[in-house]
C-alpha cells in the first residue's frame, strides 16, 4: 500500500476520510523476519546476510507518521467517528511498535543500519512516559547500542545512512505498509487470533536446533568451512528463537509472559542485546494490551 499522498485532497477530520474497503494482507516486521522450516543453510544465511535494519526503521517511521496523522485528524472529530476508526490507530501503533522491537533485536549490517538503529532507539526513549526515569531507558540503551561513544564511527555511520538509497526500502521486505484509510485491512489484522501454542512450539524448535548445532562442534572431523556454517546456523537459530518469543510478547490477545521466560533459551541471558530487546517486547506488549482493554473497539 502506497503511503498517503500529499497531492491528494487532504481530509480535515476523520469524518471526511475516504475509507478503503479492500482487504489486503498485513505482515508485521517480526512476522516478515521469521523463517519457517529452515535448514542449516537458511539459519546461516539469515545471520550472515541479515535484513536491512535501515529499511525496517524507514517503514516504522511511515507507520509512525500515520499515527500522528490520525491524532491530528481526530482533533475536532465527533466521538463516534473516532471510536469507529480506532482499529486503524491501534493497528498502526502495533505495526510501529513491532518494527521498533525488530530493530532492537536484529544485528546491524553496516554503518547505515547502525545509524538507523540509534535513531529508532532515541525515538523510542522519547516516546516513553518520563523518559529520563523510565526503567525501559536502560534496556533501550543496550538494545539500540546507544552507549557507544566512538565519535568517528558514529559520524561515518551517519554519512553512510545519508548516502543510502531510500527508494528500495519499502519493497526490500515482505513486511507491508499501511495507511489510516485501510479500515477493513487493519481491523481484520488487529482482530486476528495469534496462535500462542504454535509460536511457543516454534520457539522451542529453534532452541533445540541451536543446541544441536552447538553440540556438533565436538565432531573433530569437521572442516573449518563446516564449522563456520554451523556457528552461523546456531546464531541464526538463536535469533529466530527470540523473534518467535517477541511475536508472542506483542500479541494483542492475552499472554502469560511467564511462559516466555520459561521457554527462553539460557543463552539469551548472556546476549545483552537479545535479552534487552526481548524484555522491551514484553513490556511494550503489556502496555499495548492494557491500552486495548481500557479503550476497546
Amino acid at each position: 500500500m502506497i503511503p498517503y499522498q500529499s497531492g491528494a485532497p487532504a481530509p480535515e477530520s476523520l469524518a471526511t476520510l475516504q475509507l478503503d474497503p479492500t482487504l489486503r494482507a498485513t505482515i508485521d516486521e517480526i512476522a516478515a523476519l521469521r523463517l519457517h522450516g529452515p535448514s542449516i543453510a537458511d539459519y546461516a544465511a539469515f545471520i550472515r546476510k541479515p535484513p536491512n535494519v535501515a529499511g525496517i526503521v524507514e517503514r516504522a517511521r511511515l507507520h509512525g507518521d500515520q499515527v500522528k496523522r490520525f491524532v491530528a485528524l481526530a482533533d475536532g472529530s465527533p466521538p463516534g467517528v473516532i471510536t469507529f476508526n480506532l482499529p486503524q490507530l491501534y493497528a498502526l501503533v502495533l505495526l510501529n511498535t513491532t518494527a521498533t522491537v525488530a530493530v532492537a533485536l536484529m544485528p546491524a549490517r553496516d554503518g547505515a543500519d547502525r545509524h538507523a538503529r540509534r535513531q529508532q532507539g532515541q525515538a523510542f526513549i522519547q516516546s516513553l512516559e518520563n523518559p529520563e526515569d523510565n526503567d525501559l531507558r536502560h534496556l533501550a540503551e543496550i538494545a539500540f547500542r546507544l552507549k557507544e561513544r566512538d565519535v568517528s564511527q558514529i559520524t561515518q555511520d551517519a554519512i553512510a545512512f545519508a548516502g543510502r538509497g531510500h527508494g528500495e526500502a519499502p519493497t526490500s521486505s515482505r513486511a507491508t505498509l499501511h495507511t489510516i484509510e485501510e479500515h477493513v485491512t487493519l481491523r481484520v489484522w488487529l482482530k486476528r487470533q495469534t496462535d500462542i501454542p504454535a509460536l511457543l512450539e516454534e520457539a522451542r524448535h529453534h532452541a533445540v536446533m541451536a543446541d544441536r548445532f552447538a553440540a556438533s562442534f565436538d565432531q573433530d572431523e569437521l572442516h573449518p568451512q563446516e564449522r563456520d556454517e554451523i556457528a552461523a546456523a546456531r546464531e541464526g537459530a538463536l535469533l529466530q528463537h527470540v523473534l518467535a518469543l517477541a511475536e508472542i510478547a506483542l500479541a494483542s490477545v492475552p499472554v502469560d509472559t511467564d511462559l516466555i521466560f520459561e521457554v527462553a533459551h539460557a543463552s539469551v541471558a548472556t546476549r545483552a542485546q537479545l535479552q534487552a530487546g526481548l524484555l522491551i517486547a514484553i513490556a511494550v506488549g503489556q502496555h499495548y494490551r492494557a491500552m486495548l482493554a481500557a479503550n476497546p473497539c
